[in-house]
């Protein structure tokens, strides 16, 4: 058994094998062998034999329900209360960060320009660094106060406050002041502890300011009084007073920190916000005074609010009452041990908005609980005795029934029934076989056709099987089967397509067990095959469509009204909705197996009419490039296509099969086209120059690179084969003869002048390789003379007789009798293509 014969043997043995899987899986109870859950019994079960059978569903439901009643175990997660504990620390830490005083532009202190040596000095218990000039001068001392302006009035209040608020001002010390007088000079002081500072100095003018770079000046802090960053004193007296300078923080604008701080948490109010920022920005002078932040009082009244609630314990249901509770919580907060509603308020704010459920369930435990509960229950048993009725026609089937009938012996023909089905499937399949081997032979001799027909059969199983199973929400008659015909009728051809309604028709019996389904599978399956057998344009194809919906509504319309119409009834109704669903589904069936048919074209490498009909497009990019780069053969390939149509015809051969590789089949010559007379249009032929062997292998050149061309434009390969063998493999006369005069007839080798290709083997090809030769040789001749149809008749019958004579047509299967067609078809096109032109007087050229 060869390797083609194993291919062919899988190939309907899997087609057997998947059918059958494919209309026995999860079937209908009598269908199939075996009922289904939620499919509706169409007779009655009996039990033939006493069992005890466990309602598994009403265990299982009565298992269900007391684990149900079971509560669930909770536990607590701190790493739940850590993430609500993280939450508050995080709000409170990106307010303290957003409240830090801004960086300020200050004055800085210019350097000193003085070159005089100086002296240090003691002003109270600071040092106070001097210039001393030549001369003695009259000295003088500026005294002033530096504070730390808490309001921000450029005011020193020191009026207290109430507790919890902003404090009073307060003087500041470790300032270094800076008097710098009209020459540049510089004396300094550092403010004491009340903030004072005094400054000996020569008597004149100064203009005196803060050092920021000093120890005591607060980061971000300007200055906030009327003198800022300097102030001119003229000091003629021994004492001279200059204005007390205030330092104050530099914050931005609440709504700029609320805006900034609102995804932090966008549940806190734009109140709760803003009283929190006044605290962060009061304790920013809180720090330097020493006293205790108001954010970390607030950060621990919400902390131990949390653990409080975290103790009791809040689990997922019960989060909306503590959430509410947080938020109305009256209990007190004290802000440096006084009681405070604002801060309390804003405790409440954060507890209610950081919250969370800290118990959860602790699975494992829980799970465990309600198995116990479910092994506890008992099962659920009824009894039958024999012939008791375990379900009725009618009746939908449940698990329960589905078990008894199982276990009680109910349904024991179940599996002489799949049995019985895979026997007739293999029937079937061998039946189909026998007629491939036996008839049509050039699908049988292709292993891959085979395949594919045995893949159609199996997704019609598959059609049918989705049919009954959705029967009950639409109708019997949605099976897709004019989808079947169509592929078939196009991918084969009309035959195949009869013997696959054939084979639909037999599913659907086998799937279903009603004849209605079973008749109307295998006429729409039928309906298509004669619109679309002979079509030769794609509105034929549109029209297919249509006409085969049409059909199979009234396929439909017939067989329901002999099958489904019950008897006393109108069968109106009945017909004309299963009429609407099987056109419908026809027309969309229709429409996806002509999507559908680019694929199999591709898989299985098969040429049908609307593959050629768009290789004989003259827009094919293949066509576009041969018009572009070889203009002469692509006039040449168009007129032997005309040829090869015609005389096609003439025998009843594919005209479009010979009409596409006669348009292909000099592709090849777009790789060298000037070597060819037909694109040599006033140029030297290359040939006069070349030896004869170097010529012939140019002309051989041409076939093999056409077919490397086939491949990258994707054009089959039945189409192809006109570029293999439209010269066959015989002699370039020219060129042997040309090697014979000028080396000796016994030195040349005939087969070095050989074509690179093989005899055709249809009638096809054989018809496209007369074509080629006759009209190249119509196209020689009748350069030089007139042409008449004689003439025409005298070269188209030489030329065929040299192919009969050297053999080429010896492996195709035309007759002599359609040989005398294929002249007359050849004679007939070129006479109309010579026709005889009226002369007009005084025209040019004649």
């Amino acid at each position: 058994m060869n390797r083609q014969s194993v291919i062919r043997l899988v190939a309907l043995a899997s087609t057997a094998v998947l059918a059958w899987t494919v209309l026995t899986l999860g079937f209908a109870d009598e269908a199939a062998g075996g009922p289904a859950v939620g499919e509706v019994a169409s007779r009655e079960y009996r039990a033939r034999v006493q069992r005890d059978v466990v309602d598994a569903a009403a265990t299982a439901a009565a298992a269900e329900a007391a684990a149900a009643e079971v509560e669930p175990r909770l536990v607590k997660d701190p790493d739940r209360e850590n993430v609500v504990y993280d939450k508050v620390n995080s709000i409170i830490a990106a307010v303290r960060a957003e409240t830090q005083p801004n960086d300020v532009s200050v004055r800085p202190v210019p350097p000193t320009t003085s070159t005089s040596s100086t002296t240090t000095t003691t002003v109270g218990s600071e040092e106070t660094t001097t210039t001393v000039p030549a001369e003695e001068p009259q000295l003088g001392t500026i005294e002033g106060l530096v504070f730390l302006d808490v309001n921000g009035d450029g005011l020193f209040d020191t009026e207290s406050v109430p507790t919890g608020g902003w404090s009073e001002d307060r003087a500041w010390a470790q300032v270094d002041v800076v008097a710098i007088a009209t020459d540049g000079t510089q004396y300094r002081a550092t403010t004491d502890r009340d903030g004072s500072y005094s400054i000996e100095v020569p008597q004149g003018d100064y203009e005196v300011l803060l050092d920021s770079e000093s120890a005591g000046y607060p980061a971000g802090f300007g200055e906030s009084t009327d003198n800022r960053f300097a102030q001119e004193v003229a000091c003629s007296d021994t004492t001279c007073e200059a204005e007390p300078v205030g330092l104050t923080a530099q914050f931005g604008t609440v709504d700029d920190m609320i805006a900034t701080l609102t995804p932090e948490s966008a549940l806190l109010s734009e109140d709760t916000w803003a009283t929190l920022i006044d605290y962060g920005m009061r304790d920013v002078y809180r720090e330097l005074l020493g006293r205790s932040s108001i954010l970390e009082q607030i950060n621990t009244h919400a902390t131990n609010r949390l653990t409080t609630s975290f103790r009791i314990g809040i689990s997922p249901e019960d989060l909306d009452q503590a959430q509410t509770s947080a938020r109305t919580d009256r209990t007190s907060v004290d802000i440096d041990g006084v009681r405070d509603d604002l801060a309390r308020e804003v405790v409440n704010s954060l507890v209610g908005v950081t919250i969370n459920s800290n118990l959860v369930e602790d699975q494992d435990a829980t799970e465990e609980l309600r198995l116990e509960a479910a092994q506890a229950v008992d099962e659920v048993v009824r009894t039958f005795v024999p012939d008791q009725l375990i379900i009725g026609p009618g009746a939908t089937f449940t698990q329960f029934e589905i078990d008894a009938i199982n276990q009680t012996g109910a349904n024991t023909e179940r599996r002489v029934r799949q049995a019985a089905m895979f026997g007739v499937l293999v029937v079937l399949v061998a039946v189909l076989g026998f007629y491939l081997a036996r008839f049509r032979k050039v699908y049988w001799d292709r292993p891959r056709m085979v395949t594919l027909f045995g893949m159609l059969i199996v997704l019609a199983a598959g059609a049918v099987r989705l049919t009954v199973q959705y029967q009950d929400a639409s109708s019997w008659y949605v099976l897709p089967a004019v989808a079947f015909g169509y592929l078939s009728a196009v991918l084969f051809d009309n035959r195949m397509g009869t013997l696959m309604a054939m084979a639909v028709g037999v599913l659907a019996l086998l799937g279903s067990g009603e004849p209605g389904l079973g008749v109307y599978a295998t006429l729409a399956t039928l309906a298509p095959i004669g619109f679309v057998s002979s079509v030769s344009t794609r509105r034929s194809f549109r029209n297919s469509v249509l006409v085969s919906a049409v059909s199979a509504a009234v396929i439909a319309a017939a067989s329901s009204w002999l099958f489904e119409a019950e008897v006393g009834e109108s069968p109106l109704t009945v017909v004309w909705q299963d009429a609407a669903w099987a056109g419908a589904v026809a027309l969309m069936a229709s429409l996806v197996a002509l999507a559908a048919m680019p694929f199999f074209e591709g898989m299985f490498d098969i040429t049908t009419t609307l593959r050629l009909l768009e290789l004989t497009d003259r827009n094919h990019e293949a066509l576009q490039v041969l018009q572009e780069k070889a203009f002469g053969t692509f006039n040449h390939s168009l007129m032997v296509g005309t040829l090869a149509d015609s005389a096609a015809r003439s025998v009843g051969a594919n005209n479009l099969l010979a009409r596409a590789a006669a348009y292909y089949h000099d592709l090849g010559k777009t790789e060298n086209p000037l070597y060819f007379i037909e694109n040599q249009f006033g140029v030297a032929n290359p040939h006069d120059e070349m030896a004869p062997e170097e010529s012939a292998q140019v002309i051989r050149q041409h076939v093999l690179d056409g077919i490397e061309l086939a491949k990258k434009f994707n054009i089959p390969s039945e189409v192809a084969e006109g570029i293999r063998s439209h010269h066959g493999d015989g002699i370039m006369r020219f060129f042997y003869e040309k090697a014979r005069q000028s080396q000796g007839a016994d030195t040349v080798n005939p087969d070095d002048f050989r074509h690179a290709g093989h005899k055709p083997g249809s009638r096809e090809m054989a018809i496209l390789m007369m074509a080629d030769a006759v009209e190249g040789a119509c196209r020689a001749v009748f350069a030089d003379e007139e042409p008449t149809h004689e003439s025409i008749a005298k070269v188209v019958n030489r030329v065929i007789d040299e192919k009969v004579g050297d053999g080429q047509l010896s492996e195709c299967d035309l007759t002599f009798g359609e040989l005398t067609k294929v002249r007359k078809a050849f004679i007939d096109a070129l006479t109309g293509h010579y026709h005889q032109r009226i002369p007009y007087p005084n025209f040019p050229g004649s």
